[in-house]
């Protein structure tokens, strides 16, 4: 694990200008050695930072190592000459990027398709003379070639890309040329393959050829050597008098070597050695290192582009998805990964089927109480739906209607009952600058913006001289049991309308006013007319409300019904006179004040109350009624009081 994350940390910081150019040497057993050299492309010339080489079985593991110690970010591998196909192709003089254009076109027509896109490159051999016609070399690496044994860990690690010989020898030529020699020669030998690599140019003719001749001794592959190198410089052209002398150096030169680079033959070692920065005077180094430097210098330039083969497509073209699924068809890690499917498909369902049940005991300690909730919960809510199909919450929808109802409008009547329309009958007053029509359409909105009201009709007469219109509305009701959101000014349960008028009271400071003087007070706002006359009409075991008379607003109507539908006794504490339903400032004073202003009447037999009239009746009905918010009461009187206001009750409802 250690050498993995300090892999990971190397490539991290590597530097993206160094690269390392590897030559392995293998046998039948494997990788017998390794010889690698670590240059810097940051400028135009590579400069050399360190060579090294190593034997052994281990060999690639210490280079491994080494190219992270060097901090390189780039790995190139050297091929046998013999590795592959070398093609010369002659383009004619134009610019570069026209060149490279028809390169394309010439590559197309070459392979058709026969070769793998990831083994093929071309690149134009640099030139000193644009106007002349350049040569292309076409490098392709056939599939049946496998090149040199690497292990996956080395591949998948480093990603190296790969260069045939002949690219080599093509940088070291037209590096020769550039620098001002009339001719450069070179040769690359690979005497335990048989591999004979040649590359010539004087300017004018160019000789670039890869192939393959094994003699049966050191004489006969001295002698197969010259024969092939002639025979290439005649296929190019050259003229006769340049080949021999070409040919007496090369048998100069095999007399002491017959492996590895032969350079120079006919140029001075200063003029490759121009080439690169940091390298030695030493024949016998440059016979050493001569392939790889020049693989180096042709990293820096138009030939790079046949320095970059890849052994797989995928390890070429694809990312880190494409690799795993390598790695996967591989019969070893498919068996595992199955295994390891197998075992995943039977644990961890289960495992977290347990671990949720754990958290649901967690959370819900007894589940057997809170099914038993749930279920009395379904039951209640199937009770209201049904409940509902027969039945409308009476009170609620008189508090819609309040809720609903503008201050200048008084309803005189409202007719509800369940499955039948609504009707409402009542007069409209003007309003500050708004007339009476204003307030009506402003009902109109307001209910059908309240979502519980639905196909809303209206009618009213012409004005009369005070401007107050007569109107009657019809609704359907749509919603009985939506809860509106009212807005404060039209929500009566959150600002009453006596607090609208007067203000809201202080109930922790003593009580001033009694409920006589309220009403009082009431009464005369109105010009000396009684603030509500409605009589309210309801039975708690019906399922209609009938409110019929006069009242200031929906809201006096609607307290009175709804508290006389939910506890009769409400009616009384409200301090009504008269059988309707008075401003509660009574019961918002003090006891004391109370107890002191009100008087208790006297006893009512029954002939008496027989004999009163209904206006008489409401009369001592609001005697009663005063009396009986009274805190100072007995129990005596208490029963008296209330059996005193049921019988006026009745008699104030007679005709």
């Amino acid at each position: 694990m250690k050498p993995a994350k300090k892999s990971r940390q190397t490539a991290a910081i590597a530097d993206p200008s160094r690269a390392v150019v590897l030559s392995i040497a293998s046998s039948g057993q494997g990788v017998t050695g390794c010889h690698a050299i670590c240059v810097s492309t940051a400028q135009d010339r590579p400069e050399l930072i360190d060579t090294e080489s190593f034997t052994g079985e281990t060999s690639l593991g210490d280079a491994a190592s080494w190219i992270e110690k060097n901090l390189a970010s780039r790995t190139v591998i050297m091929l046998a000459g013999c590795d592959v196909i070398c093609r010369t192709v002659t383009m004619p003089s134009a610019s570069t990027d026209q060149l490279e254009m028809a390169l394309r076109l010439q590559v197309e027509n070459l392979l058709l398709g026969g070769a793998a896109r990831w083994r093929t490159n071309a690149s134009l051999v640099p030139t000193s003379d644009p106007d002349r016609p350049r040569s292309a070399l076409l490098v392709e690496w056939p599939l049946a070639s496998r090149g040199p044994e690497l292990p996956t860990a080395f591949l998948t690690a480093h990603r190296p890309s790969f260069a045939p010989p002949i690219a080599a020898l093509a940088a070291l030529v037209s590096g020769s040329l550039k620098a001002g020699a009339h001719e450069a020669f070179t040769l690359y030998l690979q005497r335990s393959t048989g591999s004979i690599s040649i590359a010539y140019s004087d300017g004018i003719h160019s000789a670039f050829r890869t192939l393959r001749d094994e003699g049966a001794d050191e004489s006969e592959w001295k002698a197969a050597v010259v024969r092939i190198t002639g025979e290439t410089l005649l296929l190019a052209d050259v003229p006769d008098a340049s080949i021999e002398p070409l040919l007496a150096a090369l048998r100069r030169a095999l007399e002491q070597q017959t492996d590895g680079l032969i350079a120079p033959l006919v140029s001075e070692l200063s003029t490759f050695r121009s080439l690169a920065k940091g390298t030695s005077n030493d024949e016998a180094w440059w016979k050493a290192n001569g392939i790889l430097l020049a693989t180096a210098i042709a990293l820096t330039g138009p030939l790079a582009g046949i320095c970059s083969l890849q052994a797989n497509a995928r390890e070429a073209a694809l990312g880190v998805i494409a690799r795993l699924a390598s790695r996967a068809s591989q019969p070893k890690v498919a068996a595992r990964l199955v295994a390891a499917a197998v075992l995943v498909a039977a644990i961890v369902p289960p495992a977290i089927a347990g671990g949720r049940m754990a958290y649901l005991r967690w959370l819900l300690p007894d589940s057997e109480a809170f099914e038993r909730t749930l279920q009395r919960s379904d039951q209640q809510i199937a009770m209201f739906r049904e409940y509902e199909k027969y039945a409308w919450p009476m009170s609620k929808l008189l508090g819609d209607i309040a809720s609903t109802t503008p201050e200048g409008i008084e309803i005189e009547s409202i007719t509800l009952s369940h499955g039948s329309p609504l009707k409402l009958e009542g007069s409209a007053k003007p309003q500050g600058g708004n007339g009476a029509s204003d307030a009506i359409l402003l009902m109109e909105r307001q209910m059908r913006e309240s979502r519980v009201f639905d196909r809303i009709e209206k009618n009213w007469d012409a004005p009369n001289a005070n401007g107050v219109i007569k109107f009657s509305m019809s609704a359907a009701v749509a919603g009985a049991t939506l809860v509106p959101n009212y807005p404060e000014t039209q929500d009566f349960a959150r600002r009453t309308l006596r607090d609208r008028r007067y203000g809201v009271v202080d109930m922790s400071g003593p009580a001033t006013r009694t409920s006589t003087e309220a009403a009082s007070d009431m009464s005369g706002d109105e010009g000396g007319q009684a603030s509500s006359q409605a009589t309210v009409v309801t039975d708690p075991t019906s399922e209609s409300v009938k409110v019929a008379g006069t009242s200031e607003g929906a809201a006096s109507a609607v307290e009175t019904a709804q508290a006389a539908a939910s506890d009769p006794r409400a009616v009384r504490r409200r301090g009504t006179a008269g059988g309707s339903a008075a401003p509660d400032a009574a019961r918002r004073g003090s006891g004391a004040g109370e107890s002191s202003a009100v008087t208790i009447p006297d006893p009512l037999t029954d002939q008496q109350i027989a004999a009163m009239t209904p206006t008489e009746a409401r009369e001592a009905l609001g005697k009663v009624s005063r009396a009986r918010g009274s805190l100072a009461l007995s129990e005596a009187d208490e029963a008296r009081l209330k059996a005193e206001f049921y019988k006026l009750l009745d008699q104030a409802r007679a005709k």
